[in-house]
């Protein structure tokens, strides 16, 4: 006895003779097939959007600004400029929006994303403010994963920045060297 179910064509395997030689082809076969690759095209197309966006937002939280031995803290203006040079090493858009924030803008392919930068003498913070087309979901605080790869490379650009400055400001604070002077009755 057959079975009239609609799935009938894809569980039989009815064998059909090809013009020519006497070879075999199994139809029931080939909708197996092409079944199962419609299956798994179909199950990696609804999943994509998915893979996407499945990393949790990392701010940047109270990152330390680094100091001199003695306690010496960099200027305000000086962070301001290392974050700046940071943003533009990063392809990034940094603008002042007033001392102590900055807003920087990445854009790549109609692919972007905004964060805030906190600062003052001892802190730094990276804070997710807006994106386009990366996959943000407000609700489970999720975006594209490269949203944190990027704000990461930043991160390492400001603290690799915030070590020049203060590299630079040690060299300003150290003392001239004394030039030794000539004796006129030893000279020669």
């Amino acid at each position: 006895m057959r079975c009239c179910h609609p799935c009938e064509a894809v569980h039989s395997f009815v064998v059909a003779r090809l013009p020519g030689r006497g070879r075999r082809f199994s139809v029931g076969a080939m909708n197996k097939t092409s079944l199962f690759t419609s299956l798994i095209v179909t199950c990696l197309a609804a999943a994509a959007p998915m893979t996407r966006a499945n990393d949790p937002v990392k701010d940047i939280l109270d990152r330390e600004v680094p100091v001199l031995k003695d306690g010496t803290r960099m200027s305000m203006e000086l962070v301001e400029r290392a974050i700046l040079e940071a943003c533009a090493r990063r392809k990034f858009k940094g603008t002042v929006v007033e001392p102590g924030t900055i807003t920087a803008h990445w854009e790549s392919r109609g692919h972007s994303f905004d964060v805030t930068i906190a600062y003052n003498e001892s802190t730094y913070s990276i804070r997710y403010k807006d994106s386009e087309r990366m996959d943000y979901n407000p609700t489970k605080n999720r975006i594209d994963d490269a949203y944190n790869e990027y704000v990461a490379g930043l991160n390492e650009h400001i603290e690799a920045g915030l070590d020049d400055a203060l590299a630079r400001l040690k060299k300003s604070l150290k003392p001239p060297k004394r030039v030794a002077r000539i004796n006129p009755r030893t000279a020669a």
